[in-house]
């Protein structure tokens, strides 16, 4: 847990959300690109990872392409982008039912993210099963496997409307002011329902604003001003602490019958 998300009470205001990391840059990261492409170590390890991946599932033989995207792959990288490795595949080669296929590799995908934490060049990797047939936009797309980019990123497509989406995280922000001030008052059942319908909140608008303008929409923006910035972990930190008072007691007793 963040020395943030321990200090919970100290919220920001809107002059005070740090955007500078989210300024079109001039260059791809320098960590990761060299003349437009990507570093030879770094592509090897990322192969690896993902070749592990595939073998522990057993999905040998049906990988059509292993993929880095977001903003790691485009000229909108910070300091706490991910690098998004996107291992693409049919859904049906594996099974008809490639809805069911869907959410096993996805359930598969949050598991191996909780349980590893792999650094690259100060940047964390998140792993993704794609399905070939879904819609993915992204101004920067680059093959692992040919080295070679599938879609590649331009300084010129980025155009940033952070005033929009500073105003959007503001409004959030001051939902989860009035969640402290409630735990304060200890309306813990208030509390943990209100973090739950943020958490559900936020994560409805960034995907609408992702289906609508991609990742460079308000929206999207809003969302990881918001994360950038230790909300969304106070916001988890706050639903674990509201649980916990809830389900804690001083005046539970327990009774304890012997059989003779």
């Amino acid at each position: 847990m963040s020395s943030l998300a321990k200090n919970w009470k100290n919220f920001l205001k809107e002059e005070e959300f740090d955007t500078s990391d989210m300024k079109v840059k001039d260059t791809l990261h320098p960590k990761f690109w060299f003349r437009d492409r990507l570093d030879v170590n770094v592509r090897r390890k990322l192969m690896k990872i993902a070749e592990d991946i595939i073998a522990e599932l057993n999905l040998e033989g049906k990988i059509k392409d292993i993929t880095i995207t977001g903003s790691i792959a485009s000229y909108n990288w910070h300091n706490l982008s991910d690098i998004d490795l996107h291992i693409m595949l049919d859904f049906a080669d594996v099974d008809q039912n490639d809805e069911l296929v869907g959410k096993y590799l996805n359930s598969q995908k949050t598991l191996w993210n909780k349980n590893h934490t792999i650094i690259i060049n100060g940047h964390e990797v998140e792993i993704y099963f794609q399905d070939i047939n879904e819609e993915h936009k992204s101004l920067g797309l680059y093959s692992i496997k040919t080295g070679e980019w599938l879609e590649e990123p331009s300084r010129d497509d980025v155009e940033l409307d952070l005033l929009t989406a500073e105003k959007k995280a503001s409004a959030l922000n001051d939902e989860v002011e009035k969640i402290q001030d409630l735990f304060a008052e200890k309306e813990y059942k208030l509390v943990y329902s209100l973090c739950e319908k943020f958490k559900k909140k936020t994560k409805n608008m960034r995907v609408s604003g992702l289906e609508r303008e991609g990742i460079y929409s308000p929206e999207n923006l809003a969302f990881k001003i918001l994360r950038n910035n230790g909300i969304l972990e106070i916001v988890t930190t706050l639903k674990v602490l509201s649980y916990d008072k809830m389900m804690s007691s001083s005046h539970l007793t327990v009774k304890i019958t012997e059989n003779v």
